[in-house]
């Protein structure tokens, strides 16, 4: 009895840490670090208009999603489903108004990459989840693309460090059973081609 109780109480432990590291990897959590970051390195020219206008439409309006679910009848009562399909909906709603920005309003050459990457990953993940039917992970598209943007502008440090966070988001999905290793792995590669694609146009 003692050791099943135990062996329950070490499971719920993992799902507890597995859990925390996803929600600490979440993409506007990732995209919040990685706009900071790049605010405060000036050779950038990151603006504090910049600054706002990605903590607004790459970070806040996401998550909006979440509170919102509860009010829209299409979304209401189709559970995590509908959670999933809103966020779809908000983070590309978010990165189109960027994109508009960023064409419209930036000098830096890092943020009008940045929220072009965000553009096109999220269109692409979109027409792979929706059109082609296989199931890229979003979460894993939100670390990787941040990490990348910030091994190429801050250096190898952030490289490791990320590398670590991404492995860790990686071992929580796959035991919450949240994606496989290609879904995640797929999800990953989408915003680090986007990123670097992007990159070779604009620089």
């Amino acid at each position: 009895m003692n050791t099943a109780k135990t062996i329950a109480s070490e499971k719920r432990s993992v799902w507890i840490i597995a859990k925390a590291v996803r929600v600490i990897t979440i993409a506007p959590v990732m995209a919040a670090i990685l706009f900071t970051v790049l605010f405060f390195k000036k050779d950038l020219s990151v603006s504090t208009w910049d600054y706002i206008a990605a903590l607004a439409f790459i970070c806040l309006l996401p998550v909006t999603a979440y509170p919102l679910q509860r009010f829209l009848p299409p979304f209401r009562d189709r559970g995590r489903d509908g959670q999933r399909a809103l966020a779809f909906v908000m983070c590309n709603a978010g990165y189109v108004l960027g994109a508009v920005y960023a064409f419209a309003f930036t000098d830096s050459r890092a943020i009008f990459t940045l929220f072009f990457t965000y553009l096109m990953s999220g269109a692409v993940l979109l027409i792979v989840n929706k059109l082609v039917g296989f199931k890229a992970s979003g979460h894993a598209c939100g670390i990787a693309g941040p990490v990348a943007a910030l091994a190429y502008f801050g250096g190898s440090a952030f490289l490791w460090a990320g590398g670590a966070l991404f492995f860790g988001a990686l071992w929580a999905s796959l035991y919450m059973k949240r994606h496989t290793v290609l879904q995640f792995l797929i999800g990953a590669l989408i915003p680090v081609l986007a990123f670097f694609i992007l990159v070779a146009l604009v620089y």
